[in-house]
């Protein structure tokens, strides 16, 4: 089903697969960026390469560390981007914008990538709660976005939203745009069973296939490399033992990047392709890491798989 809404806008300026581990690959570049007792999560990095944003929360005991953040990939002390919680970020692709969920999860917002005060982007009456998980879209035009279980696309220029996907049951989390802005691909997550897997969506919404098995794990997020040709992925054995993985965004085998009996998340490129930032609880706190990806041996790994 396909439904349009009008809302005015205005901003200021499958099948087998296989899979094999690279455990070498991972000390290569480990980085731990942030150190902070608050939780850190939800790392995107700006266009240009210089900064990544991210998510802190406090608590009730620093609710004074709530907010977006901004450090540099090379470390060094966070600077605030925002004075609330908001989670979710990501960059717009001129590098001006950055959309989030505010809110506690119940607004999608807008805020300069300089700074300033955040603005709502999406009406009322569409109900967001838990988080929409905005992603722009490649040329900057679109946000898409999920509200209870649909997925919906924002045309900012115009204010008008696409429901794109709806079917009962199932929760489809976008993650990121196919390069030509023509599909979306998200994790599904069942209402019943709670497991999840990566789907790819057509923005028309005539079409949707599954890239990951049901029998081959749970899998949450993705992000597409800087070429289009891979995904980086996360990959859990029950709730808290989560790896990234990397596989061909048309789906098929997949390579380990990273492997610790604790938690790794929310995986984003850098612009260049040779970097990935997640948040991990390897340092026995929600932290943001990077690590370098020798994207020619993960190929080279995958081609091997096909044989």
């Amino acid at each position: 089903m396909r439904t349009r809404v009008g809302y005015a806008v205005c901003l200021a300026a499958a099948g087998l697969v296989c899979f094999t581990d690279l455990g070498a690959q991972e000390p290569t570049g480990l980085r731990q960026l942030t150190r902070d007792p608050a939780q850190d999560g939800f790392p995107q990095w700006s266009p240009d390469g210089t900064s990544i944003v991210f998510s802190r929360y406090g608590g009730e005991e620093a609710p004074e560390r709530n907010g977006l953040w901004l450090i540099s990939p090379d470390g060094g002390e966070p600077q605030r981007l925002t004075s609330k919680l908001g989670e979710h970020p990501h960059w717009s692709p001129n590098g001006h914008y950055i959309a989030f969920d505010g809110d506690f999860g119940n607004t999608i917002q807008l805020v300069a990538a300089t700074g300033g005060t955040p603005i709502r982007i999406v009406p009322e009456s569409i109900p967001v709660s838990r988080g929409g998980q905005p992603k722009w879209s490649p040329d900057g035009s679109r946000v898409a976005f999920k509200a209870g279980a649909d997925l919906w696309v924002l045309d900012l220029s115009t204010g008008h939203l696409d429901r794109i996907y709806s079917e009962e049951g199932n929760l489809p989390i976008p993650t990121c745009w196919s390069p030509d802005g023509e599909e979306i691909y998200v994790f599904m997550r069942e209402a019943e069973s709670r497991s999840s897997s990566i789907w790819v969506i057509s923005v028309d919404g005539d079409d949707h296939r599954q890239l990951t098995t049901d029998a081959d794990g749970v899998f949450r997020y993705a992000d597409l490399s800087p070429d289009g040709s891979l995904l980086a992925v996360v990959r859990c054995e029950g709730r808290r033992d989560c790896d990234i993985w990397a596989m061909p965004s048309a789906g098929g085998g997949r390579v380990q990047i990273t492997s610790d009996p604790d938690y790794d998340d929310g995986p984003a490129w850098s612009p260049d392709g040779k970097k990935i930032a997640f948040v991990s609880t390897r340092s026995g706190n929600f932290d943001i890491w990077t690590v370098d990806v020798d994207t020619d041996r993960v190929r080279m790994d995958l081609s091997r798989l096909e044989e």
